[in-house]
Order: C-alpha cells, then sequence, then structure tokens
C-alpha cells in the first residue's frame, strides 16, 4: 500500500474528487507545512503550562493562576474581531512570519519577567492573542494555497504540529529556565519558538490579485457581512458551537489526581508525554479514517463514542490504572476530534479566497467557544454530585445530547454537499482584499 504525502482523495464533505488544474504543480511536503504550526503549539505552552508552574513555584496562589489563565485564553477570543487584518495591509506570509517573531519575544519575555509582578497577566494576554493571530493567518494562508484534495492531510499535520510543539514545550520549557543561567533559558524558549517559521517557505502562494490599501479597507467591511451571511460558514459555526466534540477534561486531569488516589508523578506523566504521545498517534489514526469516513461524520461519530467512554470510566473503580486510561483515551477522542474539525475548516474555504484567514479566525473562534463554557459546566457539574463523578456524569451527558441534535442536519447537508466549498479556483462570492 503506498503512503499518502499529500495527495489522496478529498473526502471533507459528500464529494470525492481531485483538483482538475493539472497544468499547475502539485504542491509536495505538505506535511511539512502543517508542521509550521508547531510555533503556536510551543509558544502556547508557555501561557498555559510553563508560566503557571514559574508561577506555582514562587508561592502564587493556584486561584490567581487560574485567573491569568482564563483572562489569556479569553483573550485570544479577540482574533474573531482581528482575524479580517489579515487579509489587509500586507500578505498572508509576511503576517505568518511577523506574528510568529513577535510571540516569540512575548514568549520570552514573559518568561524573563518576576513571577509575581504586575506585567504577568497583560503579557500571557498579549501572547495569548499573538498566537491565536499566527494560528489564523497560517490556516488562511494554507487554506487558500492548496488544493482542496488535500484539506484531510493538512487538517491532520496542522493539528500535530500544535499537539507536537505543545507537548515539546510542556517537557521542556520549565527545565530550560530552571537549569540554564537567566536569561538563556527564556532565550532558548524564544529561540526554539521560531524554528518552526522556516518551514513557511514551503508554503505557496495563492493565485489571487493584490488590491491597494485603501481598496481593500473600503471594501472589507462589505466582504465580511457578506461571508458571514454565507450558509455553509454558518453551518459550519453552528457544529463548533455546539458542545459535541471539545473534551475539556483533558484541561481538567492534572487537577483530578487525587479523586484517582494518583501521585504527583504519575499526573505528570500521564498529561505530559503519555497525552502527548497518545495525541500524535491519534491524530495519524485520524487521518486513516477520513480515508473512509466525511469528516464532518467523523466529527460528530467521535463526539459520540467520547461521551460513552466518559460515562463508562464512572462506573469504573478510581484507580491509577483507570486514570491513565481515561487520560489517555480523552486525548485520543480530543486528537480526533480536532483533525476532523481542521479538515472541516480548510474543506469550508475556496482556494484563492481573498477572505480565507477571515474565515479561519471566525471559525476557530466558533471552535473555542465550548472550550470555555464546557469547562465551566464540567465544574459545576462536580459541584453538585461532589466528587468526579458528577464532571464526567456532565460532559458526557451534554456533549451526547449536542451530538444528537446536530446528527440528522449534518447527515442532510452532507448529501447536498452543503459543507464544503467548490472545487474551482475561482473568486470567492466577496470582493477580494489582498492576496496571500
Amino acid at each position: 500500500m503506498s503512503r499518502d504525502w499529500g495527495f489522496g482523495e478529498n473526502r471533507v464533505g459528500d464529494r470525492t474528487s481531485v483538483t482538475d488544474d493539472s497544468s499547475a504543480p502539485r504542491p509536495r511536503l505538505v506535511w511539512a507545512m502543517g508542521l509550521t504550526n508547531a510555533a503556536y503549539g510551543y509558544a502556547f505552552a508557555a501561557v498555559l503550562v510553563t508560566m503557571p508552574q514559574v508561577m506555582a513555584a514562587n508561592h502564587v496562589g493556584e486561584p490567581f493562576i487560574a485567573t491569568l489563565t482564563a483572562l489569556a485564553t479569553f483573550a485570544s477570543l479577540a482574533t474573531f474581531a482581528l482575524a479580517p487584518l489579515l487579509d489587509t495591509l500586507i500578505s498572508r506570509r509576511a503576517w505568518a512570519r511577523l506574528l510568529g517573531l513577535l510571540a516569540a519575544a512575548l514568549t520570552t519575555a514573559l518568561l524573563l519577567i518576576a513571577p509575581t509582578g504586575p506585567l504577568v497577566g497583560p503579557l500571557m494576554m498579549a501572547d495569548a492573542l499573538t498566537l491565536v493571530m499566527l494560528t489564523t493567518a497560517l490556516g488562511g494562508w494554507l487554506g487558500a494555497a492548496l488544493p482542496k484534495d488535500m484539506d484531510d492531510t493538512i487538517g491532520t499535520w496542522f493539528t500535530i504540529g500544535n499537539a507536537g510543539g505543545f507537548g515539546l514545550g510542556a517537557v521542556s520549557q520549565f527545565w530550560l529556565i530552571s537549569h540554564l543561567p537567566a536569561p538563556w533559558g527564556a532565550l532558548a524558549v524564544g529561540g526554539l519558538a521560531v524554528l518552526p517559521l522556516a518551514l513557511q517557505r514551503l508554503i505557496p502562494d495563492p493565485d489571487t490579485a493584490r488590491k491597494a490599501v485603501r481598496e481593500s479597507f473600503g471594501d472589507l467591511g462589505r466582504d465580511l457581512v457578506v461571508l458571514v451571511r454565507q450558509p455553509l460558514v454558518l453551518r459550519v459555526m453552528l457544529m463548533f458551537a455546539m458542545p459535541c466534540a471539545a473534551f475539556t477534561l483533558t484541561n481538567a486531569f492534572g487537577g483530578l489526581g487525587p479523586d484517582f488516589h494518583v501521585s504527583p508523578e504519575v499526573i505528570d506523566l500521564a498529561n505530559g508525554f503519555g497525552a502527548t504521545v497518545t495525541g500524535l498517534l491519534g491524530a495519524l489514526l485520524a487521518r486513516w479514517c477520513l480515508r473512509a469516513v466525511h469528516a464532518p461524520l467523523l466529527y460528530l461519530g467521535v463526539g459520540l463514542a467520547g461521551a460513552v467512554f466518559t460515562a463508562t470510566v464512572i462506573g469504573l473503580p478510581h484507580t491509577m490504572v483507570i486514570y491513565v486510561v481515561a487520560v489517555i483515551g480523552e486525548n485520543i477522542a480530543q486528537s480526533f476530534a480536532q483533525v476532523a474539525q481542521n479538515a472541516i475548516v480548510f474543506g469550508s474555504i475556496r482556494r484563492g479566497s481573498a477572505l480565507a484567514a477571515s474565515q479561519f479566525g471566525l471559525l476557530t473562534t466558533a471552535a473555542l467557544l465550548p472550550y470555555s463554557y464546557m469547562q465551566a459546566l464540567d465544574g459545576y457539574g462536580y459541584h453538585l454530585a461532589g466528587n468526579v463523578a458528577g464532571s464526567f456524569l456532565m460532559d458526557a451527558g451534554v456533549s451526547f445530547a449536542g451530538c444528537m441534535l446536530l446528527l440528522v442536519p449534518v447527515l442532510r447537508w452532507m448529501r447536498r454537499g452543503q459543507l464544503v466549498a467548490p472545487d474551482d479556483d475561482g473568486a470567492v462570492d466577496a470582493a477580494p482584499a489582498i492576496a496571500a
């Protein structure tokens, strides 16, 4: 059996197609293009994992750390409003490079400042927003530049880049800043965050005409109204905003160790190395599944299967073995869901779209919504039941209900081909703003 390096069929919607532009050279090393997203994952580990570790080591209270982390995550939702800038002024290539360098600088500064000082919160928020803008610029660039039959492949490796970068950052950054003399540890982290930017040279430019800045801004408002009113965009936004496959329990397992009578060493190993490796394997397995299952159906299917798995854990003895199984299972399911989610997003972007980054940012923001309210619901479930069973039951029940509500309409949309962009490389319905 031959290996697929980016030339497989497109199975995002209810079509199976191959790009019909035989005269254009086929992009190669698509998997390496997806790994450009490792810059996003690696630097975000500094915001969500490393800086909280540094603050905890300096006796900052856990409630305050949790508040700053939540504020950083909330700040990243501003991408919804700022993403259209990535389709104007300069190319998406230039935006991706500038944002990558800015994110590396902010990450370095965050790890250099006093962890108990007043700048920690603002820097965490600025870094988080910059990083989500970076992945949005990359996603819009890739979505507009690659043939539509590569959506599944780039969606998989975009996920792997994020997960692999985050895992590497989570296991290495604290060691670097605690074992290397200041400021070399923080500078090393910043330097590693820059490395994936070199892979951006592999990404081709979309064939879209560049417009003047004043013309771009003059058309942008009208074009965005057209974009957000497109039925395809609204359907995908609804899918992602529903609580189907967020698997936010993966963010809570670090604090659930005592409920399973697990030592801190096992917690670190399971949620660090274990979660990263199984997540990467899950992404590759999801790519294989996309050859036979359409991405929207895989997205709902893993949501239903994950809900059943989560509910099953409730009835099992809360031991170390079950804890590890739960961590691995939830992380594999989340990886499956994110691969399917990325394939859906890339599949919804028309090749050559002048508003690709705006659309990617809009759909990414919709996908982030369940991560906020599901985490709150899981915590409320724990409060109601007084133990971890409440969190698991709340998470499983809400996710299962969300998937069932969407199942019939999604199947209907798939049959009608209403969850994918056209195969042709023509301009989008909105007027073009600027080339990538």
